[in-house]
């Protein structure tokens, strides 16, 4: 099968969205299929595979954070596109490359399937110069409008299906929730002790551990809050914020007021080895993100041996069973330090927990994924032809 795949970002970027694709193209690759990759490109970045077009598109840096828009109207694909006699088309985004993708569906007649990846409204204050609701009811328009296009959805978890449902969006919607490699998670990279020494993390300390992109929907403010009430009750415990973004000095600020500099860490962006090596120098992993669709970050962290503290919301209350390898909290942060603390104090529970998360990450492995992808596949492709 031959597979066109539309995301408005991509490597060198690294968020979830672009995790969620590299992962599912390089198991597709694996499973025989041939898979094609249309991205915006990148100042300065350099191609290293095969089949990825780029299309041309303007940067520009906010808070030290670069963001990259495609401009498809000066790249004329469509001869590529034609050239690749694609079997079927996958969007990841209803926007900008989504309208390309949905466009040469049309106009070559190919199926096309878009995965729900983002609660696009949560992003409405991206949205400069116009009021909030304007602008969340422009969003919910222009997302409804490219999703009634497709031939189907994927929404990675049962949360995002209600809510599509919720917004009038009732065609063909499959629960299909994305994958890891959870092997490369769970092997044990031998390098704890090294990294609790380069932060001076003492062995008979708790290290807590979150990662996402550090902007205001991720909610991480709650998180530092959350952790000043933990201080009250143990001197022990220590929070890494893994990522970066435009809420980075806000958080630098709200550390200072909360007097919190020698037990809160930010490291920045890492890569996907030194990732890995910090889930598996800490003990537990704390979110508490409200706009996720899925919430894969908690799952590399429970693959790697972390018990999960987590904001009940949706798309993260599919992944985590609360009791079994981790814990839902309310979005209270009192709530969320008691329930931790609860974490930090029962070294047992802790331990039983940790087994139950490298179990249970196991539900996402990137094979079946794969096939339960490639079977929607096959189904719009077949429908199709039937018409």
């Amino acid at each position: 099968m031959r597979i066109g795949m539309f995301i408005n970002y991509f490597t060198p970027s690294k968020g979830g969205m672009e995790t969620s694709v590299i992962n599912l193209s390089n198991g597709l690759r694996a499973a025989g299929h041939e898979v094609f990759i249309f991205a915006p490109d990148y100042p300065d970045w350099e191609e290293k595979e095969e089949n990825i077009f780029r299309y041309k598109s303007f940067s520009f840096t906010y808070d030290d954070y670069l963001y990259v828009i495609p401009v498809p109207m000066v790249s004329k694909m469509e001869d590529t596109v034609r050239s690749l006699n694609l079997d079927v088309i996958h969007s990841h985004q209803p926007f900008s490359l989504g309208w390309e993708a949905t466009k040469f569906s049309r106009k070559l007649d190919i199926p096309i399937v878009l995965t729900y990846h983002i609660k696009y409204e949560d992003y409405s204050h991206y949205v400069f110069l116009i009021p909030k609701k304007i602008s969340q009811k422009i969003i919910r328009w222009i997302v409804n409008h490219n999703c009634r296009k497709c031939d189907a959805l994927i929404a990675p978890s049962g949360a995002i299906k209600k809510l599509l449902f919720e917004q009038g969006i009732k065609k063909s919607v499959h629960i299909i929730p994305s994958g890891i490699n959870i092997d490369q998670f769970a092997k044990d990279a031998g390098t704890r002790d090294s990294i609790r020494n380069k932060y001076d993390i003492k062995e008979n300390e708790v290290f807590l551990i979150t990662a996402s992109r550090v902007v205001p929907e991720k909610n991480i403010d709650f998180l530092v809050r959350a952790f000043a009430i933990i201080r009250n009750t143990r001197k022990d415990v220590r929070l890494m914020i893994v990522g970066e973004g435009s809420f980075r000095d806000e958080l630098d600020v709200l550390v200072k007021e909360l007097e919190l500099e020698d037990s809160v860490i930010f490291t920045g962006l890492l890569d996907k080895e030194e990732m890995i090596a910090h889930y598996q120098a800490s003990d537990i992993f704390v979110f508490a993100s409200l706009t996720e669709t899925q919430g894969l970050v908690a799952v590399e962290a429970m693959a790697a041996g972390l018990p999960v503290v987590a904001v009940k919301a949706s798309g993260i209350e599919d992944m985590i069973k609360s009791g079994q390898d981790g814990i839902l909290t309310d979005n209270v942060e009192d709530n969320f330090a008691t329930n931790t603390i609860k974490l930090i104090e029962d070294g047992a529970l802790r331990k039983k927990m940790s087994a139950s998360a490298r179990v249970n990450a196991r539900e996402f492995c990137i094979a079946p994924w794969v096939d339960k992808v490639v079977g929607l596949y096959n189904e719009i492709i077949q429908k199709k032809k039937n018409e």
